[in-house]
Protein backbone atom coordinates (compact mmCIF):
# COMPACT_ATOMS: atom_id res chain seq x y z
CA UNK A 1 0.00 0.00 0.00
CA UNK A 2 1.62 3.69 -1.04
CA UNK A 3 2.27 5.60 2.06
CA UNK A 4 0.43 8.63 0.29
CA UNK A 5 -2.62 6.95 -0.10
CA UNK A 6 -2.23 5.21 3.41
CA UNK A 7 -1.93 9.08 4.60
CA UNK A 8 -4.97 10.02 3.07
CA UNK A 9 -6.93 7.19 4.36
CA UNK A 10 -5.77 8.29 8.26
CA UNK A 11 -7.05 11.83 7.66
CA UNK A 12 -9.94 10.55 6.63
CA UNK A 13 -10.83 8.21 9.20
CA UNK A 14 -9.82 10.68 12.12
CA UNK A 15 -12.09 13.38 10.56
CA UNK A 16 -14.82 10.27 10.69
CA UNK A 17 -13.88 8.90 14.15
CA UNK A 18 -14.23 13.06 15.77
CA UNK A 19 -17.37 13.57 14.01
CA UNK A 20 -20.04 14.63 16.96
CA UNK A 21 -22.80 12.12 17.55
CA UNK A 22 -25.20 11.33 20.11
CA UNK A 23 -24.15 8.30 21.44
CA UNK A 24 -25.52 6.61 24.00
CA UNK A 25 -23.34 5.88 27.17
CA UNK A 26 -22.84 2.21 28.12
CA UNK A 27 -23.42 1.06 31.84
CA UNK A 28 -19.59 -0.14 32.07
CA UNK A 29 -16.93 1.11 33.95
CA UNK A 30 -14.76 2.16 31.64
CA UNK A 31 -12.47 4.34 33.88
CA UNK A 32 -10.66 1.33 35.15
CA UNK A 33 -10.30 -0.03 31.69
CA UNK A 34 -8.95 3.85 30.61
CA UNK A 35 -6.45 3.49 33.60
CA UNK A 36 -5.41 0.56 32.92
CA UNK A 37 -1.70 -0.34 31.12
CA UNK A 38 -3.10 -3.20 29.19
CA UNK A 39 -4.05 -3.59 25.78
CA UNK A 40 -7.88 -3.21 26.04
CA UNK A 41 -9.84 -5.54 23.51
CA UNK A 42 -13.59 -5.27 23.58
CA UNK A 43 -15.51 -7.92 22.35
CA UNK A 44 -19.17 -9.15 21.21
CA UNK A 45 -21.43 -10.20 18.58
CA UNK A 46 -21.72 -8.14 15.38
CA UNK A 47 -23.72 -4.86 15.31
CA UNK A 48 -23.95 -4.88 19.26
CA UNK A 49 -22.06 -1.27 19.15
CA UNK A 50 -17.97 -1.75 19.80
CA UNK A 51 -16.89 1.11 17.09
CA UNK A 52 -19.35 3.55 18.90
CA UNK A 53 -17.90 2.60 22.20
CA UNK A 54 -14.27 3.26 20.76
CA UNK A 55 -15.84 6.82 20.32
CA UNK A 56 -17.87 7.29 23.78
CA UNK A 57 -14.33 5.99 25.54
CA UNK A 58 -12.24 8.47 22.97
CA UNK A 59 -14.85 11.20 24.18
CA UNK A 60 -13.25 10.47 27.88
CA UNK A 61 -9.91 10.54 27.35
CA UNK A 62 -8.05 14.03 27.06
CA UNK A 63 -4.73 12.68 25.80
CA UNK A 64 -4.54 12.65 21.89
CA UNK A 65 -5.68 9.96 20.25
CA UNK A 66 -5.77 8.06 16.44
CA UNK A 67 -7.97 5.67 15.01
CA UNK A 68 -7.40 3.52 12.37
CA UNK A 69 -10.72 0.89 10.62
CA UNK A 70 -9.03 -2.10 9.15
CA UNK A 71 -11.95 -2.91 7.71
CA UNK A 72 -12.35 -0.17 5.31
CA UNK A 73 -11.85 -2.27 1.85
CA UNK A 74 -8.64 0.32 1.08
CA UNK A 75 -6.33 -1.71 3.09
CA UNK A 76 -6.76 -4.67 1.40
CA UNK A 77 -3.52 -3.97 -0.02
CA UNK A 78 -2.27 -3.45 3.33
CA UNK A 79 1.60 -4.77 3.94
CA UNK A 80 3.26 -5.41 6.91
CA UNK A 81 5.84 -2.56 5.83
CA UNK A 82 3.07 -0.33 6.13
CA UNK A 83 2.86 -0.57 10.22
CA UNK A 84 6.29 1.38 9.97
CA UNK A 85 4.69 3.76 7.74
CA UNK A 86 1.83 4.39 9.92
CA UNK A 87 4.18 5.10 12.69
CA UNK A 88 6.10 7.71 10.64
CA UNK A 89 2.72 9.12 9.26
CA UNK A 90 1.59 9.59 12.94
CA UNK A 91 5.06 11.46 13.99
CA UNK A 92 4.28 13.39 10.98
CA UNK A 93 0.98 14.71 12.36
CA UNK A 94 1.30 14.69 15.97
CA UNK A 95 5.36 14.80 16.63
CA UNK A 96 6.11 13.67 19.67
CA UNK A 97 3.68 13.50 21.53
CA UNK A 98 2.09 10.66 23.25
CA UNK A 99 -0.49 8.72 21.33
CA UNK A 100 -3.62 6.39 22.49
CA UNK A 101 -4.52 3.71 19.89
CA UNK A 102 -7.88 2.92 18.57
CA UNK A 103 -7.93 0.48 16.51
CA UNK A 104 -10.97 -1.37 14.81
CA UNK A 105 -11.21 -4.79 13.05
CA UNK A 106 -7.07 -5.05 13.82
CA UNK A 107 -7.46 -9.06 12.48
CA UNK A 108 -7.73 -7.94 8.75
CA UNK A 109 -4.57 -6.98 8.26
CA UNK A 110 -1.33 -9.74 8.85
CA UNK A 111 0.95 -9.56 11.57
CA UNK A 112 -1.28 -7.49 13.69
CA UNK A 113 -0.52 -8.67 16.59
CA UNK A 114 3.33 -8.38 16.73
CA UNK A 115 2.37 -5.13 15.86
CA UNK A 116 0.08 -4.41 18.89
CA UNK A 117 2.45 -6.17 21.41
CA UNK A 118 5.05 -4.35 20.01
CA UNK A 119 2.85 -0.43 20.54
CA UNK A 120 2.53 -2.05 24.31
CA UNK A 121 5.72 -2.51 24.64
CA UNK A 122 6.57 1.02 23.58
CA UNK A 123 3.80 1.91 26.58
CA UNK A 124 1.41 2.65 24.02
CA UNK A 125 -2.28 2.72 24.82
CA UNK A 126 -4.31 0.73 22.43
CA UNK A 127 -7.65 -0.55 22.52
CA UNK A 128 -8.66 -2.98 19.98
CA UNK A 129 -12.20 -4.33 18.65
CA UNK A 130 -12.38 -7.43 16.22
CA UNK A 131 -15.77 -9.88 15.15
CA UNK A 132 -15.28 -10.65 11.78
CA UNK A 133 -14.65 -14.14 9.87
CA UNK A 134 -10.99 -13.90 9.57
CA UNK A 135 -10.72 -13.73 13.34
CA UNK A 136 -13.25 -13.34 16.13
CA UNK A 137 -13.18 -10.94 18.55
CA UNK A 138 -13.45 -14.25 21.47
CA UNK A 139 -10.11 -15.00 20.28
CA UNK A 140 -7.97 -11.73 19.97
CA UNK A 141 -7.17 -12.14 23.96
CA UNK A 142 -5.15 -15.72 23.10
CA UNK A 143 -2.91 -13.69 20.75
CA UNK A 144 -1.97 -11.04 23.24
CA UNK A 145 -2.54 -13.51 26.89
CA UNK A 146 -1.00 -11.53 29.57
CA UNK A 147 -1.28 -8.12 28.09
CA UNK A 148 -4.79 -7.44 27.76
CA UNK A 149 -7.99 -6.93 29.68
CA UNK A 150 -11.44 -7.40 28.42
CA UNK A 151 -14.97 -5.40 27.91
CA UNK A 152 -17.72 -7.65 27.01
CA UNK A 153 -19.94 -5.79 25.34
CA UNK A 154 -23.57 -7.04 25.03
CA UNK A 155 -26.42 -5.50 22.86
CA UNK A 156 -28.57 -2.73 25.01
CA UNK A 157 -29.76 -3.64 28.30
CA UNK A 158 -33.25 -2.40 29.11
CA UNK A 159 -31.63 0.87 30.99
CA UNK A 160 -29.64 1.38 28.00
CA UNK A 161 -32.57 0.93 25.27
CA UNK A 162 -34.43 3.68 27.56
CA UNK A 163 -31.96 5.94 27.54
CA UNK A 164 -31.67 5.65 23.70
CA UNK A 165 -34.72 6.43 23.36
CA UNK A 166 -34.58 9.24 25.54
CA UNK A 167 -37.03 7.89 28.48
CA UNK A 168 -36.81 8.82 32.32
CA UNK A 169 -35.66 5.50 34.16
CA UNK A 170 -37.76 6.43 36.96
CA UNK A 171 -41.05 4.88 37.34
CA UNK A 172 -42.63 6.98 40.83
CA UNK A 173 -45.84 7.85 39.27
CA UNK A 174 -49.12 5.18 37.09
CA UNK A 175 -48.06 7.27 34.08
CA UNK A 176 -44.37 6.54 34.38
CA UNK A 177 -45.05 3.22 35.38
CA UNK A 178 -47.08 2.81 31.99
CA UNK A 179 -45.11 4.27 30.04
CA UNK A 180 -42.04 2.09 31.35
CA UNK A 181 -44.01 -1.35 30.74
CA UNK A 182 -45.17 -0.18 27.47
CA UNK A 183 -41.17 0.39 26.37
CA UNK A 184 -40.39 -3.27 28.24
CA UNK A 185 -42.92 -4.79 25.97
CA UNK A 186 -40.94 -3.44 23.25
CA UNK A 187 -37.85 -4.53 24.02
CA UNK A 188 -39.47 -8.05 25.15
CA UNK A 189 -39.88 -8.51 21.19
CA UNK A 190 -37.14 -6.64 19.59
CA UNK A 191 -34.01 -7.02 21.73
CA UNK A 192 -31.19 -4.70 22.28
CA UNK A 193 -29.30 -4.29 19.01
CA UNK A 194 -28.82 -0.58 18.52
CA UNK A 195 -29.87 -0.16 14.55
CA UNK A 196 -33.01 -2.80 15.19
CA UNK A 197 -34.41 -0.68 17.90
CA UNK A 198 -33.40 2.84 15.81
CA UNK A 199 -35.15 1.44 12.45
CA UNK A 200 -37.53 -1.02 14.27
CA UNK A 201 -37.58 -3.78 11.69
CA UNK A 202 -36.96 -7.30 13.07
CA UNK A 203 -35.83 -8.24 9.65
CA UNK A 204 -32.51 -6.71 10.15
CA UNK A 205 -31.53 -8.81 13.17
CA UNK A 206 -32.37 -11.82 10.78
CA UNK A 207 -29.81 -10.47 8.77
CA UNK A 208 -27.21 -10.43 11.66
CA UNK A 209 -27.82 -13.89 12.11
CA UNK A 210 -27.65 -14.88 8.36
CA UNK A 211 -24.08 -12.93 7.81
CA UNK A 212 -22.90 -14.05 11.59
CA UNK A 213 -23.98 -18.01 10.21
CA UNK A 214 -22.93 -17.83 6.99
CA UNK A 215 -19.80 -15.50 7.33
CA UNK A 216 -18.44 -16.48 10.64
CA UNK A 217 -19.44 -20.17 11.37
CA UNK A 218 -19.96 -21.86 8.05
CA UNK A 219 -17.40 -20.40 5.64
CA UNK A 220 -14.66 -20.19 8.65
CA UNK A 221 -15.43 -23.67 9.49
CA UNK A 222 -16.16 -25.14 5.95
CA UNK A 223 -18.99 -27.10 7.00
CA UNK A 224 -20.93 -29.59 4.81
CA UNK A 225 -23.82 -30.36 6.42
CA UNK A 226 -25.71 -27.17 6.46
CA UNK A 227 -28.99 -28.56 6.46
CA UNK A 228 -28.42 -30.57 9.28
CA UNK A 229 -26.74 -28.09 10.98
CA UNK A 230 -29.78 -25.24 10.64
CA UNK A 231 -32.05 -27.77 11.82
CA UNK A 232 -30.16 -28.29 14.76
CA UNK A 233 -30.01 -24.11 15.34
CA UNK A 234 -33.56 -23.65 14.80
CA UNK A 235 -34.62 -26.90 17.57
CA UNK A 236 -32.20 -24.72 19.92
CA UNK A 237 -33.80 -21.44 19.29
CA UNK A 238 -36.84 -22.28 19.14
CA UNK A 239 -36.02 -24.14 22.89
CA UNK A 240 -34.55 -21.35 24.18
CA UNK A 241 -34.38 -21.89 28.48
CA UNK A 242 -34.53 -25.66 27.83
CA UNK A 243 -32.44 -28.33 29.15
CA UNK A 244 -30.66 -30.69 26.03
CA UNK A 245 -28.14 -33.47 25.93
CA UNK A 246 -26.74 -34.10 22.89
CA UNK A 247 -28.22 -37.94 22.47
CA UNK A 248 -31.66 -35.99 22.17
CA UNK A 249 -29.62 -33.18 19.50
CA UNK A 250 -28.19 -35.95 17.83
CA UNK A 251 -32.07 -38.05 17.40
CA UNK A 252 -33.71 -35.07 16.64
CA UNK A 253 -31.22 -33.62 13.81
CA UNK A 254 -29.94 -36.78 12.52
CA UNK A 255 -26.31 -35.37 12.91
CA UNK A 256 -24.42 -38.73 14.06
CA UNK A 257 -21.23 -37.41 15.79
CA UNK A 258 -21.82 -36.40 19.42
CA UNK A 259 -18.59 -34.31 18.87
CA UNK A 260 -19.80 -32.82 15.46
CA UNK A 261 -22.81 -31.24 17.58
CA UNK A 262 -20.74 -29.98 20.37
CA UNK A 263 -18.54 -28.31 18.10
CA UNK A 264 -21.71 -26.80 16.57
CA UNK A 265 -22.72 -25.64 19.56
CA UNK A 266 -19.47 -24.35 20.22
CA UNK A 267 -19.54 -22.19 16.84
CA UNK A 268 -22.46 -20.77 18.12
CA UNK A 269 -20.76 -19.34 21.06
CA UNK A 270 -17.47 -18.46 19.41
CA UNK A 271 -19.27 -15.98 17.93
CA UNK A 272 -22.27 -14.56 20.27
CA UNK A 273 -24.79 -16.20 19.11
CA UNK A 274 -25.75 -17.99 21.72
CA UNK A 275 -24.66 -19.14 25.43
CA UNK A 276 -24.67 -22.36 27.86
CA UNK A 277 -25.18 -22.82 31.07
CA UNK A 278 -24.22 -26.21 33.56
CA UNK A 279 -25.94 -27.61 36.31
CA UNK A 280 -24.61 -26.62 39.43
CA UNK A 281 -22.32 -29.20 41.24
CA UNK A 282 -19.58 -28.47 44.08
CA UNK A 283 -18.01 -31.27 41.92
CA UNK A 284 -16.44 -29.92 38.68
CA UNK A 285 -16.26 -33.29 37.20
CA UNK A 286 -19.98 -33.52 37.38
CA UNK A 287 -20.63 -30.09 36.10
CA UNK A 288 -19.00 -30.71 33.22
CA UNK A 289 -20.87 -34.22 32.20
CA UNK A 290 -24.50 -32.59 32.94
CA UNK A 291 -26.83 -31.35 30.50
CA UNK A 292 -26.78 -28.04 29.61
CA UNK A 293 -29.52 -25.32 29.38
CA UNK A 294 -29.32 -23.23 25.54
CA UNK A 295 -29.79 -19.12 25.36
CA UNK A 296 -29.57 -16.77 22.64
CA UNK A 297 -27.45 -13.30 22.40
CA UNK A 298 -30.15 -11.42 21.51
CA UNK A 299 -34.08 -11.50 22.15
CA UNK A 300 -34.84 -10.68 18.68
CA UNK A 301 -33.81 -14.02 17.30
CA UNK A 302 -36.40 -15.53 18.97
CA UNK A 303 -38.60 -13.38 17.01
CA UNK A 304 -36.84 -13.25 13.76
CA UNK A 305 -35.45 -17.12 13.33
CA UNK A 306 -36.73 -19.76 15.94
CA UNK A 307 -40.35 -20.99 15.79
CA UNK A 308 -42.83 -18.82 17.23
CA UNK A 309 -45.57 -20.28 19.43
CA UNK A 310 -47.82 -18.36 21.83
CA UNK A 311 -46.21 -21.17 24.58
CA UNK A 312 -42.59 -19.67 24.02
CA UNK A 313 -43.46 -16.14 25.98
CA UNK A 314 -42.20 -17.72 29.24
CA UNK A 315 -38.88 -18.70 27.29
CA UNK A 316 -38.40 -15.82 25.78
CA UNK A 317 -38.84 -14.47 29.45
CA UNK A 318 -36.08 -16.49 30.71
CA UNK A 319 -33.93 -15.58 28.00
CA UNK A 320 -34.20 -11.98 28.58
CA UNK A 321 -33.08 -12.35 32.20
CA UNK A 322 -29.89 -14.46 31.74
CA UNK A 323 -28.65 -11.92 29.28
CA UNK A 324 -28.76 -9.33 32.32
CA UNK A 325 -27.58 -11.97 34.39
CA UNK A 326 -24.55 -12.61 32.37
CA UNK A 327 -23.86 -8.35 31.86
CA UNK A 328 -23.46 -8.92 35.58
CA UNK A 329 -21.96 -11.92 36.77
CA UNK A 330 -19.54 -14.52 35.51
CA UNK A 331 -20.46 -18.00 37.02
CA UNK A 332 -24.32 -18.73 36.09
CA UNK A 333 -25.81 -21.95 36.75
CA UNK A 334 -29.27 -24.27 37.02
CA UNK A 335 -30.48 -26.24 40.10
CA UNK A 336 -31.75 -29.28 39.41
CA UNK A 337 -32.03 -32.54 41.96
CA UNK A 338 -35.78 -32.77 42.43
CA UNK A 339 -37.23 -29.71 41.26
CA UNK A 340 -35.62 -27.21 38.87
CA UNK A 341 -34.80 -23.34 39.23
CA UNK A 342 -33.76 -21.63 36.65
CA UNK A 343 -30.69 -19.66 38.02
CA UNK A 344 -28.17 -19.29 40.42
CA UNK A 345 -25.64 -16.83 40.28
CA UNK A 346 -22.38 -17.84 42.44
CA UNK A 347 -20.01 -15.59 43.83
CA UNK A 348 -16.36 -16.64 44.97
CA UNK A 349 -17.64 -20.33 46.42
CA UNK A 350 -20.93 -19.43 47.27
CA UNK A 351 -24.07 -19.40 45.61
CA UNK A 352 -25.82 -15.87 46.46
CA UNK A 353 -29.31 -16.16 44.47
CA UNK A 354 -31.76 -18.34 43.38
CA UNK A 355 -33.86 -16.85 41.20
CA UNK A 356 -37.12 -18.47 39.20
CA UNK A 357 -38.54 -17.15 35.86
CA UNK A 358 -42.16 -17.02 35.22
CA UNK A 359 -44.44 -15.70 32.37
CA UNK A 360 -47.51 -15.78 34.53
CA UNK A 361 -47.82 -17.01 38.14
CA UNK A 362 -51.05 -19.42 37.87
CA UNK A 363 -52.60 -22.10 40.63
CA UNK A 364 -51.73 -24.72 37.72
CA UNK A 365 -47.63 -23.94 37.45
CA UNK A 366 -47.19 -22.09 41.32
CA UNK A 367 -46.48 -25.49 43.24
CA UNK A 368 -44.01 -26.49 40.40
CA UNK A 369 -42.28 -23.21 40.36
CA UNK A 370 -42.07 -22.59 44.35
CA UNK A 371 -40.80 -25.61 44.63
CA UNK A 372 -37.81 -25.67 43.03
CA UNK A 373 -36.94 -22.10 44.08
CA UNK A 374 -37.70 -23.67 47.70
CA UNK A 375 -35.58 -26.78 47.21
CA UNK A 376 -32.53 -24.77 46.22
CA UNK A 377 -33.17 -21.55 48.75
CA UNK A 378 -32.84 -25.09 51.07
CA UNK A 379 -29.91 -26.66 49.53
CA UNK A 380 -27.92 -23.46 49.48
CA UNK A 381 -29.14 -21.56 52.78
CA UNK A 382 -30.54 -18.27 50.98
CA UNK A 383 -33.00 -16.45 53.22
CA UNK A 384 -34.33 -14.80 50.45
CA UNK A 385 -35.58 -16.16 46.71
CA UNK A 386 -36.49 -14.06 43.62
CA UNK A 387 -39.58 -15.34 41.21
CA UNK A 388 -39.08 -12.54 37.82
CA UNK A 389 -42.88 -12.45 35.89
CA UNK A 390 -44.22 -10.78 33.06
CA UNK A 391 -45.97 -8.23 35.32
CA UNK A 392 -46.79 -9.70 38.39
CA UNK A 393 -46.10 -8.46 42.26
CA UNK A 394 -46.52 -9.74 45.64
CA UNK A 395 -44.12 -11.26 48.51
CA UNK A 396 -44.64 -14.50 50.44
CA UNK A 397 -43.49 -16.10 52.83
CA UNK A 398 -43.17 -19.97 52.44
CA UNK A 399 -42.05 -22.37 54.95
CA UNK A 400 -40.25 -19.40 56.92
CA UNK A 401 -38.40 -18.74 53.59
CA UNK A 402 -39.33 -15.29 51.94
CA UNK A 403 -40.15 -15.00 48.05
CA UNK A 404 -40.04 -11.92 46.29
CA UNK A 405 -42.45 -11.69 43.12
CA UNK A 406 -41.84 -9.25 40.76
CA UNK A 407 -41.74 -7.82 36.96
CA UNK A 408 -39.15 -8.52 35.23
CA UNK A 409 -38.92 -4.48 33.75
CA UNK A 410 -38.43 -3.40 37.61
CA UNK A 411 -36.25 -5.74 38.33
CA UNK A 412 -33.86 -4.70 35.09
CA UNK A 413 -34.09 -1.25 36.39
CA UNK A 414 -32.66 -1.99 39.65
Amino acid sequence: MEKNILRELILEQQEFFNNKEDLIERNIDLNKFIKSKEIIIITGIRRCGKSSLLKIISKKIKQKHVYLNFDDIRFTDFETKNFQDINEIFLELYGDEELIYFLDEVQNVKNWQRWVNNLYSKKIKVFVTGSNSSLLSSEIATFLTGRNRLIKLFPFSFKEFLKFKKISLKYETSKERIKIFEEFKNYFEKGGFPLVIEQNDLDLSKQYFEDILNKDIISRYKIKKIKEYKDLILYLFSNAGRIYSYSVLKRITRIKSLSMIKNYIDYLKNSFLAYTISKFDYSIKKQKISSSKFYVGDNSFLKSIAFNFSRNQGQRLENLVFLELLRNYSDIYYHLIKNECDFLVKKGLKITQAIQVCYNLNKENQKREISGLLEAMNKYKLKKGLILTYEQEEKREVEGKEIIIKPVWKWLLE
